[in-house]
Protein backbone atom coordinates (compact mmCIF):
# COMPACT_ATOMS: atom_id res chain seq x y z
CA UNK A 1 0.00 0.00 0.00
CA UNK A 2 2.85 2.29 1.02
CA UNK A 3 4.58 1.45 -2.25
CA UNK A 4 1.34 2.11 -4.25
CA UNK A 5 1.19 5.64 -2.77
CA UNK A 6 4.76 6.68 -3.43
CA UNK A 7 4.48 5.83 -6.94
CA UNK A 8 1.27 7.87 -7.27
CA UNK A 9 3.20 10.33 -5.59
CA UNK A 10 5.61 10.35 -8.34
CA UNK A 11 3.38 10.35 -11.37
CA UNK A 12 1.16 13.37 -9.98
CA UNK A 13 4.67 15.44 -9.18
CA UNK A 14 5.49 14.51 -13.12
CA UNK A 15 2.14 15.71 -14.33
CA UNK A 16 2.13 19.11 -12.22
CA UNK A 17 5.95 19.70 -13.83
CA UNK A 18 4.66 18.84 -17.64
CA UNK A 19 1.68 20.88 -17.32
CA UNK A 20 3.53 23.60 -15.74
CA UNK A 21 5.90 23.63 -18.42
CA UNK A 22 3.73 23.81 -21.52
CA UNK A 23 1.89 26.75 -19.25
CA UNK A 24 4.89 28.54 -18.90
CA UNK A 25 5.84 27.83 -22.91
CA UNK A 26 2.36 28.79 -23.86
CA UNK A 27 2.70 32.42 -21.63
CA UNK A 28 -0.27 31.23 -19.51
CA UNK A 29 -0.87 31.53 -15.26
CA UNK A 30 0.44 27.74 -14.07
CA UNK A 31 -2.36 27.83 -11.91
CA UNK A 32 -5.35 28.04 -13.46
CA UNK A 33 -4.22 27.95 -17.12
CA UNK A 34 -6.56 30.59 -18.95
CA UNK A 35 -5.23 33.99 -18.73
CA UNK A 36 -1.32 34.95 -19.24
CA UNK A 37 0.39 35.91 -15.65
CA UNK A 38 0.85 39.60 -13.89
CA UNK A 39 4.49 41.19 -14.99
CA UNK A 40 7.59 39.54 -13.53
CA UNK A 41 5.36 36.42 -12.12
CA UNK A 42 4.09 32.81 -12.96
CA UNK A 43 0.44 33.57 -12.08
CA UNK A 44 -2.18 35.90 -13.26
CA UNK A 45 -3.57 38.50 -10.58
CA UNK A 46 -7.04 36.52 -9.26
CA UNK A 47 -4.19 33.38 -8.65
CA UNK A 48 -1.98 35.15 -6.73
CA UNK A 49 -4.81 37.01 -4.44
CA UNK A 50 -5.98 33.46 -3.81
CA UNK A 51 -2.41 32.56 -2.91
CA UNK A 52 -1.80 35.68 -0.49
CA UNK A 53 -5.64 34.79 1.00
CA UNK A 54 -4.55 31.40 1.96
CA UNK A 55 -1.32 32.27 3.29
CA UNK A 56 -2.45 34.68 5.40
CA UNK A 57 -4.84 32.64 7.11
CA UNK A 58 -2.32 29.96 7.31
CA UNK A 59 0.10 32.43 9.21
CA UNK A 60 -3.10 33.21 11.51
CA UNK A 61 -3.64 29.86 12.30
CA UNK A 62 -0.65 28.94 13.25
CA UNK A 63 0.48 31.89 14.88
CA UNK A 64 -2.74 31.15 17.15
CA UNK A 65 -0.75 27.81 17.71
CA UNK A 66 2.30 29.26 18.52
CA UNK A 67 3.80 27.39 15.70
CA UNK A 68 6.30 29.39 13.06
CA UNK A 69 4.49 30.57 9.90
CA UNK A 70 7.19 28.41 7.75
CA UNK A 71 10.97 26.45 8.42
CA UNK A 72 13.23 29.15 8.90
CA UNK A 73 16.59 27.81 7.95
CA UNK A 74 14.85 26.69 4.59
CA UNK A 75 13.18 30.03 4.00
CA UNK A 76 16.54 31.92 4.52
CA UNK A 77 17.76 29.80 2.08
CA UNK A 78 15.27 30.33 -0.61
CA UNK A 79 15.32 34.02 -0.05
CA UNK A 80 18.87 33.95 -0.26
CA UNK A 81 18.74 31.77 -3.64
CA UNK A 82 15.68 34.20 -4.84
CA UNK A 83 18.09 37.56 -3.91
CA UNK A 84 21.15 36.45 -5.63
CA UNK A 85 19.32 35.42 -8.84
CA UNK A 86 17.96 39.44 -8.63
CA UNK A 87 20.77 40.95 -8.00
CA UNK A 88 22.55 39.09 -11.08
CA UNK A 89 19.61 39.95 -13.83
CA UNK A 90 19.03 43.17 -12.71
CA UNK A 91 23.28 44.06 -12.45
CA UNK A 92 23.69 42.19 -15.92
CA UNK A 93 20.58 44.17 -17.13
CA UNK A 94 22.34 46.76 -16.07
CA UNK A 95 20.30 48.77 -13.47
CA UNK A 96 20.29 49.46 -9.72
CA UNK A 97 20.21 46.30 -8.22
CA UNK A 98 18.33 47.64 -5.05
CA UNK A 99 15.11 49.34 -6.57
CA UNK A 100 15.47 47.06 -9.61
CA UNK A 101 14.09 50.81 -11.85
CA UNK A 102 16.50 53.72 -12.10
CA UNK A 103 19.81 53.39 -13.91
CA UNK A 104 23.44 52.16 -12.01
CA UNK A 105 25.63 54.70 -11.51
CA UNK A 106 28.99 54.24 -13.73
CA UNK A 107 31.01 51.44 -12.41
CA UNK A 108 28.75 50.76 -9.22
CA UNK A 109 25.84 48.87 -8.95
CA UNK A 110 23.16 50.84 -7.34
CA UNK A 111 21.91 54.08 -8.53
CA UNK A 112 22.73 57.28 -6.49
CA UNK A 113 20.20 57.61 -4.60
CA UNK A 114 20.09 53.60 -3.37
CA UNK A 115 23.86 54.78 -2.95
CA UNK A 116 23.41 57.34 -0.66
CA UNK A 117 20.59 56.12 1.32
CA UNK A 118 23.30 53.02 2.23
CA UNK A 119 25.51 55.34 2.84
CA UNK A 120 23.29 57.11 5.49
CA UNK A 121 22.36 53.64 6.62
CA UNK A 122 26.11 52.54 7.33
CA UNK A 123 27.37 56.15 9.13
CA UNK A 124 24.21 55.29 11.40
CA UNK A 125 25.22 52.14 12.01
CA UNK A 126 28.62 52.19 12.44
CA UNK A 127 28.52 55.19 14.85
CA UNK A 128 25.99 53.20 17.09
CA UNK A 129 27.86 50.49 17.15
CA UNK A 130 31.13 52.63 17.91
CA UNK A 131 29.24 54.30 20.65
CA UNK A 132 28.73 50.74 22.11
CA UNK A 133 32.37 49.58 21.59
CA UNK A 134 31.54 47.08 19.21
CA UNK A 135 34.25 46.71 15.99
CA UNK A 136 32.94 46.58 12.42
CA UNK A 137 29.34 48.10 12.94
CA UNK A 138 28.03 45.43 14.81
CA UNK A 139 29.11 42.53 11.86
CA UNK A 140 30.73 39.33 12.42
CA UNK A 141 34.89 40.41 13.13
CA UNK A 142 35.34 37.26 11.14
CA UNK A 143 33.30 37.18 8.47
CA UNK A 144 34.22 41.04 7.51
CA UNK A 145 38.13 40.21 8.07
CA UNK A 146 36.83 37.09 5.65
CA UNK A 147 35.05 39.37 2.96
CA UNK A 148 38.21 41.83 3.07
CA UNK A 149 41.25 39.65 2.70
CA UNK A 150 38.98 38.20 -0.38
CA UNK A 151 37.98 41.71 -1.69
CA UNK A 152 42.03 42.74 -1.60
CA UNK A 153 42.90 39.20 -3.46
CA UNK A 154 40.69 40.05 -5.90
CA UNK A 155 41.83 43.29 -6.21
CA UNK A 156 45.28 42.24 -6.23
CA UNK A 157 45.05 39.57 -8.89
CA UNK A 158 43.42 42.39 -11.18
CA UNK A 159 46.31 44.78 -10.71
CA UNK A 160 49.03 42.29 -10.93
CA UNK A 161 47.51 40.96 -14.29
CA UNK A 162 46.90 44.53 -15.50
CA UNK A 163 50.62 45.15 -15.13
CA UNK A 164 50.38 48.03 -12.02
CA UNK A 165 51.10 48.22 -9.04
CA UNK A 166 49.00 46.01 -6.43
CA UNK A 167 49.26 48.50 -3.76
CA UNK A 168 48.18 52.07 -5.27
CA UNK A 169 46.77 50.94 -8.82
CA UNK A 170 48.70 53.69 -10.77
CA UNK A 171 52.20 53.57 -11.56
CA UNK A 172 53.44 50.03 -13.03
CA UNK A 173 55.32 47.65 -10.24
CA UNK A 174 59.17 47.53 -9.96
CA UNK A 175 61.30 45.28 -11.92
CA UNK A 176 60.24 41.69 -10.26
CA UNK A 177 58.34 43.19 -7.78
CA UNK A 178 54.09 43.74 -7.54
CA UNK A 179 54.65 46.95 -5.99
CA UNK A 180 56.37 50.67 -7.87
CA UNK A 181 59.04 51.87 -5.66
CA UNK A 182 57.10 54.42 -4.06
CA UNK A 183 54.83 52.20 -2.19
CA UNK A 184 57.80 49.88 -1.22
CA UNK A 185 59.32 52.66 0.62
CA UNK A 186 56.64 53.95 1.88
CA UNK A 187 55.41 49.91 3.46
CA UNK A 188 58.97 49.61 4.85
CA UNK A 189 59.00 53.16 6.58
CA UNK A 190 55.97 52.37 8.27
CA UNK A 191 57.63 48.74 9.07
CA UNK A 192 60.73 50.25 10.38
CA UNK A 193 58.58 52.62 12.24
CA UNK A 194 56.30 49.91 13.57
CA UNK A 195 58.90 47.98 14.65
CA UNK A 196 60.75 50.53 16.72
CA UNK A 197 57.68 51.61 18.36
CA UNK A 198 57.11 47.76 19.53
CA UNK A 199 60.92 47.07 20.49
CA UNK A 200 60.97 50.37 22.61
CA UNK A 201 57.07 49.17 23.96
CA UNK A 202 58.63 45.61 24.64
CA UNK A 203 56.02 43.75 22.58
CA UNK A 204 56.85 41.54 19.93
CA UNK A 205 57.37 43.12 16.66
CA UNK A 206 54.53 41.10 14.74
CA UNK A 207 51.69 40.03 17.02
CA UNK A 208 52.31 43.10 19.73
CA UNK A 209 52.54 40.45 22.71
CA UNK A 210 54.91 41.29 25.92
CA UNK A 211 58.20 39.93 25.04
CA UNK A 212 60.50 38.79 27.74
CA UNK A 213 64.14 39.97 28.03
CA UNK A 214 63.54 42.45 25.31
CA UNK A 215 63.46 39.88 22.39
CA UNK A 216 62.39 40.79 19.50
CA UNK A 217 59.05 38.30 18.98
CA UNK A 218 57.57 35.99 21.03
CA UNK A 219 57.93 32.19 21.33
CA UNK A 220 55.29 31.34 19.03
CA UNK A 221 56.00 34.12 16.29
CA UNK A 222 60.01 33.00 16.88
CA UNK A 223 58.69 29.72 16.07
CA UNK A 224 56.90 30.55 12.72
CA UNK A 225 59.63 32.57 11.96
CA UNK A 226 62.01 29.81 12.19
CA UNK A 227 59.93 27.19 10.26
CA UNK A 228 59.32 29.79 7.53
CA UNK A 229 62.88 30.34 7.04
CA UNK A 230 63.53 26.63 7.47
CA UNK A 231 60.91 25.72 4.66
CA UNK A 232 62.91 27.39 1.69
CA UNK A 233 66.13 28.42 2.38
CA UNK A 234 67.35 28.09 -0.81
CA UNK A 235 64.74 31.03 -2.18
CA UNK A 236 65.38 32.84 0.62
CA UNK A 237 69.19 32.80 0.25
CA UNK A 238 68.37 33.68 -4.02
CA UNK A 239 66.52 36.41 -2.46
CA UNK A 240 69.23 37.66 -0.19
CA UNK A 241 71.75 37.64 -3.12
CA UNK A 242 69.40 39.55 -5.36
CA UNK A 243 68.17 42.28 -2.95
CA UNK A 244 71.96 42.78 -2.45
CA UNK A 245 73.29 43.16 -6.03
CA UNK A 246 70.15 45.45 -6.47
CA UNK A 247 71.33 47.73 -4.10
CA UNK A 248 75.07 47.54 -4.78
CA UNK A 249 74.18 48.66 -8.30
CA UNK A 250 71.67 51.51 -6.59
CA UNK A 251 74.82 52.45 -4.56
CA UNK A 252 72.82 52.06 -1.57
CA UNK A 253 73.56 50.37 2.06
CA UNK A 254 72.67 46.62 1.46
CA UNK A 255 71.77 45.81 5.21
CA UNK A 256 69.45 48.80 5.59
CA UNK A 257 68.88 49.99 1.72
CA UNK A 258 69.69 53.51 2.63
CA UNK A 259 72.48 55.71 0.15
CA UNK A 260 76.04 54.31 0.91
CA UNK A 261 77.66 57.73 -0.27
CA UNK A 262 79.90 55.71 -2.45
CA UNK A 263 81.42 53.16 0.24
CA UNK A 264 79.92 49.82 0.89
CA UNK A 265 77.76 50.16 3.64
CA UNK A 266 76.25 53.71 5.28
CA UNK A 267 77.91 55.28 8.08
CA UNK A 268 74.78 54.12 10.78
CA UNK A 269 75.47 50.48 9.71
CA UNK A 270 79.28 50.43 10.15
CA UNK A 271 78.77 52.00 13.65
CA UNK A 272 76.62 49.27 14.40
CA UNK A 273 78.48 46.38 12.67
CA UNK A 274 81.53 47.87 14.91
CA UNK A 275 79.71 48.06 18.47
CA UNK A 276 78.35 44.12 17.68
CA UNK A 277 81.57 43.25 16.95
CA UNK A 278 83.29 45.06 19.93
CA UNK A 279 80.56 43.97 22.32
CA UNK A 280 81.64 40.08 20.85
CA UNK A 281 84.41 40.45 21.22
CA UNK A 282 85.15 41.79 24.95
CA UNK A 283 82.28 39.36 26.06
CA UNK A 284 84.23 36.41 24.11
CA UNK A 285 81.82 35.10 21.60
CA UNK A 286 81.89 34.13 18.07
CA UNK A 287 81.41 37.23 16.24
CA UNK A 288 79.07 35.30 13.77
CA UNK A 289 76.88 33.27 15.80
CA UNK A 290 77.51 34.11 19.54
CA UNK A 291 78.83 30.94 20.63
CA UNK A 292 82.18 30.35 22.68
CA UNK A 293 85.00 31.37 20.66
CA UNK A 294 87.98 28.87 19.39
CA UNK A 295 91.52 29.38 20.57
CA UNK A 296 91.25 33.37 21.36
CA UNK A 297 90.07 34.28 17.72
CA UNK A 298 86.99 36.21 16.81
CA UNK A 299 85.33 32.96 15.71
CA UNK A 300 84.28 29.82 17.05
CA UNK A 301 85.65 26.45 15.43
CA UNK A 302 82.62 25.91 12.64
CA UNK A 303 82.29 29.43 11.63
CA UNK A 304 86.53 29.51 11.27
CA UNK A 305 86.36 26.47 9.07
CA UNK A 306 83.45 27.87 6.94
CA UNK A 307 84.84 31.58 6.78
CA UNK A 308 88.64 29.85 5.51
CA UNK A 309 86.47 27.61 3.27
CA UNK A 310 84.28 30.20 0.92
CA UNK A 311 87.60 32.52 1.27
CA UNK A 312 89.00 32.48 -1.91
CA UNK A 313 92.31 34.84 -1.90
CA UNK A 314 93.04 34.86 -5.60
CA UNK A 315 89.47 36.75 -5.76
CA UNK A 316 90.27 39.16 -3.07
CA UNK A 317 93.38 39.94 -4.44
CA UNK A 318 92.09 40.36 -7.89
CA UNK A 319 89.45 42.49 -6.68
CA UNK A 320 91.96 44.32 -4.62
CA UNK A 321 94.14 45.20 -7.89
CA UNK A 322 90.80 46.23 -9.71
CA UNK A 323 89.70 48.30 -7.31
CA UNK A 324 93.40 50.30 -6.81
CA UNK A 325 93.38 50.69 -10.48
CA UNK A 326 90.08 52.18 -10.68
CA UNK A 327 90.83 54.71 -7.90
CA UNK A 328 93.63 55.97 -8.75
CA UNK A 329 92.47 56.90 -12.15
CA UNK A 330 90.30 58.76 -11.21
CA UNK A 331 92.29 60.38 -8.30
CA UNK A 332 91.26 59.20 -4.82
CA UNK A 333 92.96 57.20 -2.07
CA UNK A 334 93.31 53.97 -2.78
CA UNK A 335 91.89 52.92 0.83
CA UNK A 336 89.42 55.24 1.97
CA UNK A 337 88.18 56.53 -1.45
CA UNK A 338 88.38 59.84 -0.19
CA UNK A 339 89.72 62.59 -2.60
CA UNK A 340 93.86 62.36 -3.67
CA UNK A 341 95.18 63.81 -6.50
CA UNK A 342 98.35 62.87 -7.33
CA UNK A 343 99.18 60.50 -5.03
CA UNK A 344 97.72 57.00 -4.19
CA UNK A 345 96.97 57.37 -0.67
CA UNK A 346 95.47 60.52 1.19
CA UNK A 347 97.13 61.96 4.53
CA UNK A 348 95.63 60.20 6.89
CA UNK A 349 95.97 56.86 5.00
CA UNK A 350 99.69 57.84 4.34
CA UNK A 351 100.38 58.84 7.72
CA UNK A 352 98.93 55.46 8.69
CA UNK A 353 100.90 53.16 5.93
CA UNK A 354 104.24 54.57 7.12
CA UNK A 355 103.67 53.82 10.61
CA UNK A 356 102.44 50.06 10.04
CA UNK A 357 105.84 49.91 7.69
CA UNK A 358 109.67 49.03 8.87
CA UNK A 359 110.75 51.92 9.51
CA UNK A 360 108.74 52.24 12.79
CA UNK A 361 109.81 48.96 14.28
CA UNK A 362 111.86 48.90 17.14
CA UNK A 363 115.09 51.11 17.67
CA UNK A 364 115.30 52.89 14.20
CA UNK A 365 118.82 52.48 12.12
CA UNK A 366 121.32 55.33 12.73
CA UNK A 367 124.74 55.49 10.63
CA UNK A 368 127.53 53.73 12.79
CA UNK A 369 130.96 55.70 13.40
CA UNK A 370 134.36 54.43 14.27
CA UNK A 371 136.80 55.49 17.35
CA UNK A 372 140.41 54.90 16.53
CA UNK A 373 142.48 54.37 19.75
CA UNK A 374 146.16 53.96 20.00
CA UNK A 375 147.34 50.85 21.97
CA UNK A 376 150.88 51.61 23.44
CA UNK A 377 149.56 55.46 24.37
CA UNK A 378 146.11 54.98 25.24
CA UNK A 379 145.71 58.30 22.73
CA UNK A 380 141.86 58.98 20.92
CA UNK A 381 143.29 59.81 17.34
CA UNK A 382 139.69 60.93 16.71
CA UNK A 383 136.26 59.87 15.77
CA UNK A 384 135.36 58.86 11.83
CA UNK A 385 132.22 58.10 9.59
CA UNK A 386 133.66 55.76 7.41
CA UNK A 387 136.51 53.00 7.04
CA UNK A 388 138.19 54.99 4.58
CA UNK A 389 138.54 57.93 7.01
CA UNK A 390 140.04 55.41 9.63
CA UNK A 391 142.66 54.26 6.84
CA UNK A 392 143.78 57.77 6.01
CA UNK A 393 144.19 58.69 9.91
CA UNK A 394 146.62 55.28 9.83
CA UNK A 395 148.79 56.32 7.11
CA UNK A 396 148.70 60.13 8.32
CA UNK A 397 150.02 58.84 12.09
CA UNK A 398 152.20 56.50 10.39
CA UNK A 399 150.51 53.20 12.60
CA UNK A 400 149.86 49.79 11.52
CA UNK A 401 146.42 47.46 12.23
CA UNK A 402 147.49 46.32 14.75
CA UNK A 403 148.83 48.86 16.72
CA UNK A 404 145.69 50.41 16.85
CA UNK A 405 142.10 49.71 18.68
CA UNK A 406 139.08 50.81 16.28
CA UNK A 407 135.39 51.24 18.12
CA UNK A 408 132.25 50.83 16.20
CA UNK A 409 129.24 51.98 17.28
CA UNK A 410 126.43 49.84 15.48
CA UNK A 411 124.22 48.36 17.14
CA UNK A 412 124.41 44.67 17.67
CA UNK A 413 120.67 44.19 16.76
CA UNK A 414 121.05 46.08 13.53
CA UNK A 415 121.22 42.84 11.34
CA UNK A 416 117.62 41.81 12.66
CA UNK A 417 115.94 45.17 11.93
CA UNK A 418 114.28 46.39 8.49
CA UNK A 419 117.01 47.95 5.78
CA UNK A 420 116.44 52.11 5.71
CA UNK A 421 115.07 52.00 2.14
Amino acid sequence: MAHRDIAKKRRNLERFHERSAERRAAGLCLKCGKVPPAPERTLCEPCLEKRRAADRARTVRLRAEGKPRRDVDKAREYERERSRRQHAERRAAGICTRCGSAPASPERTLCEPCAEARRAHDRERHARAKAQGIPYGGRDPEAKRRADRERSRRRSEARRAAGICVRCGNAPPAVGRAMCKPCREDRRQAKRDRNRERRAAGLCVTCATPTPGGKAYCEPCAAVREERRQRNPGARLEAGRRRYAERRARGDCPKCGKPAQGVAECQSCREAARARYDARRAAGICVKCKTPTHGGTAYCAPCLVAKEERRDREAEYAARRARYAERRAKGRCVQCNAPSPGVARCEPCSRKHRESSGAFRGIPIWDPTWTVIEIATGRDLGTFDSEADVALCLVFEKLGRDQVEVLCDASPMSSFTAPPW
